[in-house]
């Protein structure tokens, strides 16, 4: 369109200088004039548009993937003249879908401010870095449209999708399936019976046993057994070289997705869980407990990154001391490699129950690489959990 506007400017122009030469007119040479100079003042004025301006972008800082958020652009111009032939197109980087692509006209006041808003998709998790905004500026007869990136950085945090999960990926006693949790033959506050005792000062009213108070003629209460809440392990392959195309995605978001599905289900079992990411944060010590844990549990998930100069195998060897006996490792890779069978048997051997995730790049029921490596892992009585690329459920995490 530009193009044809200055095409036929220059057209006329010519046209008009040809005319005053044949008729020797001097005002249609001043005509003229004025036309083939009208493309150059045109320009400099779009110039002139752009400067003096200020622009500031507002998203939010987290948000889950698959969500659509509205990103404000709030433009400011400094100088005394109005600018009114201005549009704003942001940069967004891959991963963020812009809705509407196209340029957003602003008006800005001499002094002024004015905003425009824009609606867009989160598409992939990770941490998302915008770089730049595009500034359209034009002239009052649409002669020349130029673009320039102004710089104008920005971040947003986008955590993995959590998703229902169907009870054969969980293990019964993390949530999953009808078993109970486990409970220990200790007193405590639990609900199954451990036994009675004399009263003791302080004891609650509500645990005295009336029926052995009366035979005994002296207060006795109930004491109870203690369940305690399995500890879970979400330990997820970050090593360099492991992150693998999985369908339209790779198997790191599919582990992130799964991980974190995995995590609100735990939590919600009064279950706790720490996620072993190697290269995406300081390992905690302590187990999480609560749904409160579930902002650092996202978090980490959305920066870890298949860049680690360590693997999953060598990590939860090295941490293993540290692990309540029984807990429960939940271990996704998409690599069926011998570090898988030999650390499984160990974390078998010092008392810990290894589950492993196993990502397969292919449909349901076809040939893998992980066929002979699975089977081993289930003849030393490691559970293996395969999710397929063509499962329902990786869409859903996908989005």
């Amino acid at each position: 369109m530009t193009f044809t506007k200055l095409l036929t400017v220059y057209s006329a122009a010519a046209t008009i200088m040809l005319l005053s030469w044949v008729l020797n007119v001097p005002q249609l040479y001043w005509m003229a004039g004025v036309l083939f100079l009208l493309p150059t003042g045109s320009k400099q004025f779009a110039r002139l548009e752009r400067r003096g301006l200020t622009v500031e972008r507002f998203l939010p800082p987290a948000a889950h993937q698959g969500e659509e958020i509205l990103v404000r652009l709030v433009a400011r111009n400094e100088s005394a003249l109005p600018k009114l032939y201005l549009s704003l197109r942001d940069q967004a980087p891959q991963g963020i879908e812009l809705l509407e692509p196209r340029p957003l006209p602003i008006h800005l006041p001499p002094r002024g401010s004015a905003e425009v808003e824009y609606p867009a998709r989160l598409k992939r998790r990770g941490v998302h870095r915008f770089q730049s905004v595009l500034i359209h500026g034009t002239d009052l007869l649409g002669l020349w449209d130029q673009h320039v990136p102004m710089p104008l950085p920005g971040e947003i945090l986008v955590y993995p999708r959590i998703v229902r999960l169907p009870a054969r990926l969980l293990v019964p006693e993390l949530g999953g399936g009808s078993a109970p949790l486990e409970t220990t033959q200790r007193k405590g506050e639990g609900s199954s019976f451990f036994g009675i005792r004399e009263y003791r000062q302080g004891d609650p009213l509500r645990h005295v046993h009336w029926r052995t108070t009366a035979r005994r003629g002296s207060l006795a209460v109930t004491e109870w057994e203690a369940e305690e809440s399995r500890n879970a392990v979400l330990a997820i392959e970050t090593a360099a070289g492991t992150d693998r195309p999985f369908g339209a995605s790779s198997t790191l978001d599919v582990a992130a997705g799964l991980a974190a599905s995995m995590a609100k289900e735990i939590l919600a079992s009064n279950n706790s869980v720490r996620v072993l990411a190697p290269g995406a944060g300081e390992w905690r010590g302590d187990a999480e407990r609560g749904m409160g844990a579930m902002s650092r549990i996202l978090e980490t998930l959305a920066r870890m990154q298949g860049t680690a100069e360590v693997s999953v195998a060598a990590e939860l060897q090295r941490l293993s001391p540290h692990l309540e006996p029984g807990s429960v490792v939940c271990w996704m890779t998409a690599v069926p490699n011998d570090a898988l069978l030999t650390t499984t048997r160990y974390l078998r051997a010092v008392r810990l129950r290894p589950v492993v995730y196993a990502l397969i790049d292919a449909a349901a029921g076809r040939p893998s690489d992980w066929n002979d490596v699975a089977r081993e892992l289930e003849a030393a009585g490691v559970p293996v959990v395969r999710v397929y690329r063509d499962d329902e459920l990786v869409e859903d995490l996908l989005g």
